[in-house]
């Protein structure tokens, strides 16, 4: 198990793109060898975790009015065996004008930063291992982690086993927007075993300089992918076979979702609930973490995204990304910021109907042998009108229509092997 970070590029483009057969009929997936919300599963994706509370070391600070923010995490072993889990968070932050380090500034695009300054992508990976015993479920906040009494077992001893003290750091930085990744192992190895399950619950309180009278809520459940064989050696978890390349398997599990499609209702919405905005967080699920906690940006995926209102009227924008993203819906093909809102295509305004559909196909671009698989997770908030603050919110998993194993394989790479 190795500690460390590094950096990992970004690009995020709005473009126009003529897309042909997006979606597979659900009918033709092998639906016994899928990712799942509900089963337990020996590889676990989190897509969204965030933190940014009102701790003085917060940088930048909540701004006046905003909600501070926070994650429950919790982490469950189903089985009656004591088990060894490896976790990994990515962090998705941005920093204006330097790489991550001290005083740098979290942003999320240029107009947080200073006239002139950039907001830097900037990618870094922590990582960190547990034992849970039989039965046991585990839960913790990104902003403060955990740290547990020492349970010596047998003749061990407690000093300086961050294992056994049950050690989970907090997240990195405050603010942190990101995702966190669990892959059950014995002495490093993964194990062919399904044990794991996973719930997130995004809390936001506030707003920052008032009594906290509300309180939102998303909860989601963390992505499963179950074991299906040991590999023969390696490194990579092989999300649906073996990627090309020569990449040596650690374990087999279920193929990742190449095609995912979302109903939702198009921002600026009047809904029983409030006008609604929506977010929208995709990663790719291949990565390459190599000793050091070094993230290499390898495999680029764009993702095509076709949008249909009620009227069946179809359009299309896309992203291009190497790494996990959160951005609002009306931000994918408009500048970030409210500025221009009102043109995108995910807007109710632009659309003239309530709701519709969005299609995301991953397509890879990068000659590594990866595939394009995607995780997705879509968050929306409400409010009384579109100048209010939220007052209520909901995250929902993006569904999967096709899967990658029709693809080249994903693969996530992870310094596995002491």
């Amino acid at each position: 198990m190795v500690t460390g970070s590094s950096t990992c590029k970004f690009t995020a483009a709005a473009f126009a793109v003529a897309l042909t057969g997006l979606i597979v009929s659900a009918g033709s997936v092998a639906h016994a060898q899928t990712t799942s919300v509900v089963a337990a599963g020996g590889y676990l994706v989190f897509p969204k975790i965030v933190a940014h509370t009102t701790a003085a070391g917060a940088n930048p600070a909540l701004a006046a009015g905003e909600f501070a923010q926070d994650t429950v995490i919790q982490l469950t072993n189903t089985s009656t065996d004591l088990i060894e889990v490896n976790c990994y968070y990515i962090n998705a932050n941005r920093h204006c004008g330097t790489p991550p380090g001290a005083g740098a500034v979290v942003c999320r695009d240029d107009t947080e930063c200073p006239a002139g300054v950039r907001c830097v992508p900037g990618w870094q990976s922590q990582d960190f291992q547990i034992e849970l015993t039989p039965r046991q479920p585990l839960g913790w906040t990104a902003s403060a982690g955990l740290e547990l009494p020492c349970s010596p077992v047998g003749n061990n001893s407690c000093a300086g086993n961050a294992i056994q003290q049950g050690l989970i750091p907090p997240v990195g930085e405050d603010p942190f927007i990101g995702e966190l990744r669990c892959v059950e192992v014995s002495s490093d190895v993964p194990l062919l075993a399904n044990d794991l399950k996973g719930e997130a619950t995004i809390v936001e309180s506030g707003p920052s300089g008032a009594p906290p009278t509300d309180v939102l809520t998303a909860a989601y459940n963390a992505v499963s992918f179950a074991a299906l064989s040991d590999g023969g050696g390696g490194d990579a978890l092989c999300l649906g076979g073996t990627p090309t390349g020569g990449t040596a398997c650690a374990a087999q599990y279920t193929p990742c979702g190449s095609s995912l499609s979302l109903q939702h209702y198009f921002d600026g919405a009047v809904t029983p609930q409030g006008v609604v905005n929506t977010e929208l967080t995709l990663s790719p699920c291949s990565a390459r973490v190599e000793a050091g906690g070094v993230i290499v940006p390898d495999n680029r995926v764009v993702a095509m995204i076709l949008v249909y209102n009620e009227f069946e009227q179809r359009f299309s924008t896309g992203t291009v990304l190497n790494c996990v993203e959160s951005i609002r819906l009306v931000d994918i093909d408009t500048p970030p910021g409210p500025a221009g809102d009102e043109a995108s295509l995910f807007s109710v305004g632009t659309q003239g109907t309530l709701g519709g559909q969005t299609r995301i196909k991953g397509t890879s671009v990068a000659d590594n042998g990866f595939g394009p698989g995607l995780v997705g997770l879509a968050h929306q908030y409400f409010a009384p009108d579109a100048s209010a603050s939220a007052t209520a919110s909901s995250a929902h998993h993006v569904n999967v229509s096709e899967f990658a194993a029709q693809n080249p394989p994903d693969a996530v790479i992870l310094p596995l092997a002491p």
